[in-house]
């Protein structure tokens, strides 16, 4: 039976920091439980912005920049563990580079009463975890509705998350024993998660 992949794709512009050190610390749990874990910083990608150009015919973008790694990661994966900071009550630039230039990937379908809908042309199913790090705000949960808005045009399940801000913690979370305790235990349970699907599936 294939080892369980799981990568951590961090959109936080600073390495070792808040949301680099939990999504470190959720992909220590998992690697703890036996999945091999890697990670991915989308701050060292050159990802062009999306240009509109309506291509959605599930052969991937027009250009050919670092989304192809991304792109790659989305059919091999069976993990996603999802880091970004909460900018202006919404998810990083570096995140919304990569959701924008998932377009290309909601493939269009018509149904035979000829209704159009988008299925995803991602073939690989897989679940993910949501982590989202506030600073002086109260709400980190503001980033959810767009990962699930997206999730289903890259064949992504969300499963779990850590949803943090500095001010409720009166500290940072990366300086938070419990929360990070929390993080692994949540990885370890992710990836347990994961090993069962998989041996369902090779039953």
């Amino acid at each position: 039976m294939p080892q369980i992949q799981v990568t951590g794709i961090v959109a936080s512009p600073r390495k070792q920091m808040n949301t680099d050190t939990l999504v470190q610390k959720i992909l220590d749990g998992c690697q703890k439980s036996g999945a091999a874990v890697s990670k991915i910083y989308l701050n060292d990608l050159v990802i062009q912005p999306c240009r509109a150009c309506k291509s959605q015919d599930g052969s991937g973008c027009l250009y050919q920049d670092g989304m192809e790694q991304i792109y790659e990661l989305f059919e091999k994966a069976d993990g996603l563990i999802l880091g970004t900071p909460v900018y202006y009550n919404s998810v990083s630039s570096q995140m919304k580079l990569m959701i924008d230039r998932s377009y290309c990937l909601a493939k269009p379908v018509i149904t035979p009463s000829g209704k159009r809908i988008y299925e995803s042309a991602v073939k690989k199913m897989k679940k993910g975890m949501v982590v989202s790090v506030g600073g002086s705000g109260s709400n980190p949960e503001c980033v959810l509705p767009v990962f699930e808005l997206w999730s289903p045009e890259v064949n992504l399940s969300i499963v779990d998350s850590i949803l943090v801000t500095h001010a409720q913690l009166g500290k940072a979370p990366k300086e938070s024993a419990e929360l990070l305790l929390e993080a692994f235990s949540k990885g370890e349970k992710f990836a347990r998660l994961l090993q069962a699907e998989n041996q369902e599936r090779h039953i």
